[in-house]
């Protein structure tokens, strides 16, 4: 189950840095993980030796893939950084802030 976690699900992809953003990471592989068992018991008669990356696979095909255009992703990419800039600033603003002589 953890081999196939780590593999297909993503439970060794994390790169949290609290606690809380952990818990959420782990949820959301059990998730994944709990979807797919789902999937092999329902369909255990006509697909014996259906895996997870079977499910995978599957899932890549069947769902729709998000077309963007270069604009739009350079767009998306801008108000990320954006965004990421702004908490860097931040981030040096609260350390700024902390008197060290306390």
């Amino acid at each position: 189950m953890f081999q196939d976690a780590k593999q297909e699900s993503g439970l060794s992809d994390y790169q949290a840095r609290g606690w809380t953003s952990w818990h959420h990471h782990v949820a959301m592989v059990s998730m994944a993980m709990l979807f797919m068992l789902e999937q092999r018991e329902a369909l255990r008669e006509d697909l014996p030796l259906l895996t997870c990356a079977d499910i995978e696979w599957a899932l890549k095909q069947l769902l729709p893939a998000r077309t963007t255009d270069v604009s739009e992703l350079y767009r998306i990419l801008e108000d990320r950084h954006r965004k990421r800039r702004a908490a860097i600033v931040s981030a040096y603003a609260k350390q700024r802030s902390v008197d060290v002589t306390k």
